[in-house]
């Protein structure tokens, strides 16, 4: 389980809760200038190069994970 604040803006460096046409994501959030990098923890995985023509938005902040074994 991963607990979420609710929130539409995030730093770099944050993990975020992203919707990219209509996907959802769970990522590393960076934004240089106009440009917005999402990066997944598997480092053998690509980032995510969001496009300018892209529906992009931030749903919120991850700000715990809940293990249950």
């Amino acid at each position: 389980y991963v607990i979420i604040r609710k929130q539409a803006l995030a730093q770099n460096g944050h993990k975020v809760v992203a919707m990219i046409n209509n996907e959802a994501t769970i990522k590393r959030y960076y934004k240089k200038d106009e440009l917005v990098e999402l990066h997944p923890a598997n480092a053998l995985l690509k980032p995510i190069l969001v496009e300018a023509d892209a529906s992009f938005r931030i749903e919120g902040v991850l700000v715990g994970v809940i293990r249950h074994f």
